[in-house]
């Protein structure tokens, strides 16, 4: 089985979703979600590649950056300045072979990464 590409979202996904746009930009402590800690560092003992993708704009990446690393969050590159809407992708597969695209929908600040593989 070759390495996975995992590609997660930080508000609400991986850190808790605060509502107060200010206590985003200048809190450097955010609670990690359920299983965020663990699954991160269990896929990249594992030799899989972490992309944290965000709609945060590229100028919090500093304090963007502290926040991930006091939850101990493990990645490899982080993408910032995405649209807040509805993320699409798209990959290809060989016929009769396995899907090389998965998705996952969680619950905000509340499923976390628990049920995803």
């Amino acid at each position: 089985m070759h390495p996975r590409t995992y590609f997660l979202d930080i508000d609400g996904t991986l850190l808790e979703h605060l509502k107060d746009f200010e206590k985003i930009t200048t809190t450097e402590n955010i609670r990690a979600l359920h299983g965020a800690k663990e699954k991160t560092g269990k896929w990249h003992c594992e030799g899989h590649t972490i992309i944290i993708t965000t709609a945060r704009s590229e100028s919090m990446r500093g304090i963007t950056e502290r926040q991930l690393q006091n939850a101990g969050i493990v990645y490899d590159q982080l993408i910032m300045g995405l649209s807040a809407g509805v993320r699409v992708l798209v990959n290809d597969y060989e016929w009769g072979g396995e899907y090389k695209a998965k998705a996952y929908n969680v619950l905000r600040n509340k499923d976390g990464l628990f049920d995803v593989d």
